[in-house]
C-alpha cells in the first residue's frame, strides 16, 4: 500500500488528508467511497509499532484514568 494525499477545501481553508491505497486508481476508488464514509471519532493518540506489548498496556492505563 501506498500513501496518497488528498487536499479538499472547507470553509475558506485548504485542508489535506491521507489515503493509503495500491495505486492512484483505487486511491480515486476510495476517495468517491468517503461519500458514503462516516466520523468515527477522534484519534487520541497514536503509538508506534515498536512498543510492541507496551502499547495495549499504556491504552489501557489511559482508559482507566480517562483522557
Amino acid at each position: 500500500m501506498k500513501t496518497f494525499l488528498v487536499n479538499y477545501n472547507h470553509g475558506g481553508e485548504r485542508y489535506a488528508l491521507e489515503l493509503r491505497a495500491s495505486d492512484a486508481e483505487d486511491a480515486k476508488a476510495r476517495l468517491n467511497s468517503l461519500l458514503y464514509g462516516r466520523v468515527c471519532g477522534e484519534v487520541a493518540i497514536k503509538l508506534p509499532a515498536p512498543l510492541g506489548p507496551f502499547a495495549s498496556l499504556i491504552c489501557s492505563v489511559r482508559n482507566v484514568f480517562g483522557r
